[in-house]
């Protein structure tokens, strides 16, 4: 494209500089803990962030001509805006949301196409990087498949009363399930508490019986009862001082319980993938992997919803008729017309001007409450109607 037809208020170093000012999404600002007010920023078509993520997430879960027409247009403004890495959490988060067991394979087509991108992103200048058309298919093809796919909404944990924390009568009374081998193969003696070799066992056990619910809650029994006792007792006095995680972390952070938890559960996915035939090998070291990501990437919470996906496979696929995934990409012909239209709604946002400011790469949004329809929304869906035909071309 012309530089001269889309011109660029900064260059690419001048822009990156600021890019890593903030680090998944809620507040048209950055998280502020300093109790001054929160910064609010917007994107090159004039969007409030706030508003532009809630509109992107909705969007997502939306289908019909006018729905992809919008998110198209929302993932070009963020793009061009210089939120590359807030989108792309954004998208991971929605992912593990609300699609999750719907379809496990969603997770090793995202690790795919963002290892692509963000290999883009590293090499290209910021212009060179917005302007190319395999970036602005692969940015379109990304949201498009999420908005596509079968969605399920993440199961809750129950929850776990605080007596039960440090609470040794109601613990001697709670576990009453036999040892198992697959625990015995991940519990170390010299480094793990007895309690965590306890509750594996009742968690194992709940999950070869398929009572999803009670494995859950001992899945977050394990995590609270670790940080109770570092609270109590000190960071270094957890279920476990086996650093099970990644080198890059801290020695508090190496002996979280969820990476215990996530060692249990592939060995568990090696008994149940022989036992009951399962075929979800490359989906199930997916969300391992996904779980060992760096941490500015995914946060706590997050990580949790991994092991909890980890659990609903290990529970609910065995009873599945055939336990494998199935393919994300199930009109191949409708993705390609629908990309064939990238370069018309990058085109748009690329003739305005960039924002003062780079985006965050992280704001804070609440789908709870119902964004209400305002003037930047009827001035899209204006806008919407005009290009309808060149959205309609690639449903016809």
């Amino acid at each position: 494209m012309n530089e001269i037809m889309y011109p660029l208020l900064m260059t690419s170093q001048q822009y990156n500089t600021g890019a890593g000012a903030g680090a998944g999404i809620g507040n048209a600002s950055t998280a502020n803990k300093t109790g001054k007010p929160d910064e609010v920023y917007y994107s090159r078509k004039g969007y409030n962030l706030k508003e532009l993520a809630i509109s992107f997430l909705q969007v997502l879960s939306e289908s019909g001509n006018v729905a992809t027409g919008k998110l198209f247009h929302y993932t070009a403004d963020i793009i061009c805006s210089g939120g590359f890495e807030l989108w792309s959490k954004l998208c991971w988060e929605y992912a593990i949301e609300h699609i999750g067991i719907a379809r496990p394979r969603i997770f090793v087509f995202l690790k795919k196409k963002f290892d692509e991108l963000n290999d883009q992103h590293r090499k290209l200048s910021f212009e060179q990087f917005i302007y190319s058309p395999a970036i602005q298919q692969g940015t379109f093809e990304v949201v498009l498949i999420l908005q596509m796919t079968p969605k399920k909404t993440k199961v809750k944990c129950p929850v776990v009363q605080p007596h039960t924390h440090g609470n040794d009568q109601w613990f001697d009374e709670a576990t009453r399930s036999p040892e198992l081998a697959v625990v015995k193969r991940v519990f170390v003696s010299s480094h793990d508490l007895p309690a965590l070799f306890f509750a594996s066992n009742e968690l194992m056990t709940h999950i070869t019986n398929g009572a999803l619910e009670k494995a859950l809650f001992w899945l977050k029994w394990i995590i609270e009862e670790d940080a109770y006792l570092r609270k109590k007792y000190g960071q270094g006095s957890g279920l476990s001082t086996h650093e099970r995680g990644p080198p890059s972390l801290s020695t508090r952070q190496r002996t979280h319980p969820g990476y215990y938890l996530s060692a249990l559960f592939a060995e568990a996915y090696k008994e149940f993938a022989g036992k009951y035939s399962l075929r979800l090998h490359e989906e199930f070291q997916m969300l391992l992997d996904l779980y060992r990501m760096p941490q500015h990437m995914l946060s706590n919470a997050k990580r949790t919803d991994l092991l909890i996906l980890m659990i609903q496979i290990l529970t609910e696929a065995p009873r599945w008729k055939i336990p494998a995934s199935e393919t994300i990409i199930s009109d191949p012909v409708l993705v390609g017309r629908a990309l064939s239209q990238s370069e018309i709604f990058y085109r748009e946002i690329l003739q305005l001007p960039l924002p003062a400011r780079p985006l965050p790469t992280k704001v804070s949004v609440s789908l709870a409450k119902k964004k209400q329809v305002n003037e930047k929304e009827e001035q899209l869906n204006n806008h919407l109607s005009a290009i309808d035909n060149a959205i309609m071309n690639f449903y016809r």
